[in-house]
């Protein structure tokens, strides 16, 4: 038995066994040390040991600044002011044992007073909280990565509608197919492995979830004691909201980085990536295409009406086309509540081929038309579409030679009218 510890418990006066006493410190699962009042170690117990690598002869007689790491999340100065005060003080230190490995340790640090009031030791009783730490500093970098991939992105998506606003009212189509060209294919790499990185995370955090459970079932029914002594600080630390917060935060952080694919897929077809070949074809043939591939969409909200002339076959890109009509039919589709109608009509004069779509839904403002064909443009709520859909119909009927126009009323609806002309140099303007 220590001598030292043992007039230490005698000195106090306490109604308890001092060699029971003794028993109980030197069997603990925690890490105990006491000091005399100028920091010297006099008492270490066999978790100390254990735990830090040094042998009793090797810590006694030392300063507790023989474990001191990297740590400099710890404020020294406001611990002693405490503790020479006779307040206790708690926190955490990032120590190093004596191999020179880094560990967490969580300590509750108290002066032992005399019956005078008098600081005559220091006890600090410490945990080993490596593990948990680790899990908590993996959760906040996966936060704040997340936090930084949104910012990231919300700066990204406002630099690329300003300057191809920009660039649109200066009539440069072109550089702004080469600009979403370069950023969609600088998007689609990051965006691939961020998406791949959260789903490992989640993966990660569940078997995490898992091994936490398991460890503190079989903690409530093997060392009840010492969960009970632990239960508070888990309760402290938020660990379940923590644990569920974190879940939330990576569903957000996957649908974040679903709807980034999306704007690159249109990137990609706004700046002619993986475009068809152009063919002979009948937008006839393309309008009955689109109206089987969006029915789904239409069926529920409106009626259709086609009033469709025989048309010749002109030399197109069919498959961009069809895309332009799918861009406006699910448009005038999504406009309307219900009991609506849609109207499809084609017709030719010498020179073109005329395709109009009307439906009578809410409409769109004077102030919204003049921005309807910018690319990002919008009046859908966030989440709901990209607002690149308009812009790259526009774009696909102007490198066809033809103009798209609109009219419509707030209130009772809107017609886009698609010009296509035969003859590509003629209709080219």
């Amino acid at each position: 038995m220590n001598k030292e510890l043992q007039e230490i418990f005698t000195d106090l006066d306490l109604q308890v066994d001092p060699v029971l006493l003794l028993k109980a410190v030197e069997q603990n699962s925690a890490t105990i040390a006491i000091t005399d009042p100028e920091g010297t170690i006099i008492y270490v117990n066999p978790k100390f040991t254990e735990m830090t690598g040094y042998t009793k002869s090797e810590a006694l007689g030392q300063n507790p600044r023989i474990l001191k790491g990297h740590d400099g999340l710890t404020d020294y100065k406001e611990m002693w002011q405490m503790l020479s005060a006779g307040q206790q003080w708690r926190g955490d230190f990032h120590n190093k044992r004596k191999d020179g490995e880094f560990f967490w340790e969580r300590a509750a640090i108290s002066p032992i007073l005399d019956q005078d009031g008098n600081i005559t030791h220091f006890l600090a009783i410490k945990e080993d909280i490596t593990d948990r730490k680790q899990i908590e500093i993996e959760l906040e970098r996966s936060v704040a990565a997340s936090v930084q991939m949104a910012t990231t992105m919300e700066f990204l998506n406002a630099e690329l509608k300003s300057t191809q606003s920009q660039m649109l009212q200066r009539e440069k189509m072109a550089s702004i197919g080469q600009l979403a060209a370069g950023m969609a294919h600088e998007i689609n790499n990051p965006i691939g492995f961020v998406a791949s990185n959260l789903r490992s995370l989640d993966k990660y955090l569940k078997k995490l979830t898992g091994y936490l459970e398991i460890l503190e079932s079989n903690l409530k029914q093997q060392i009840p004691e010492t969960w009970e002594k632990i239960k508070p600080e888990r309760k402290k630390l938020k660990i379940d909201f923590l644990l569920e917060d974190c879940d939330d935060l990576i569903a957000e952080s996957l649908d974040g980085s679903e709807r980034v694919r999306v704007i690159v897929q249109n990137l990609k077809t706004f700046s002619r990536v993986d475009q068809a070949e152009e063919q002979l074809a009948n937008l006839n043939g393309c309008l009955e295409s689109t109206i089987a591939i969006v029915w789904n969409e239409v069926k529920y909200k409106a009626k259709l009406e086609k009033d469709l002339a025989e048309l010749p076959d002109i030399h197109c890109n069919p498959q961009e086309l069809t895309q332009v009509f799918t861009n406006i039919l699910v448009n005038g589709a999504q406009a309307i509540e219900k009991d609506g109608l849609i109207k499809i009509r084609s017709w030719l004069d010498d020179e073109s081929v005329f395709i109009s779509i009307q439906d009578n839904g809410s409409g769109i403002s004077e102030e919204n038309r003049e921005k309807i064909f910018e690319p990002f443009f919008t009046t859908k709520s966030v989440g709901e579409g990209t607002g690149l859909g308009m812009s790259i119909s526009y774009e696909i009927v102007k490198k066809h030679g033809g103009d798209i126009l609109i009219d419509s009323e707030l209130g009772k609806g809107t017609t886009f009218t698609i010009r296509v002309p035969f003859n590509r140099e003629e209709g080219a303007r």
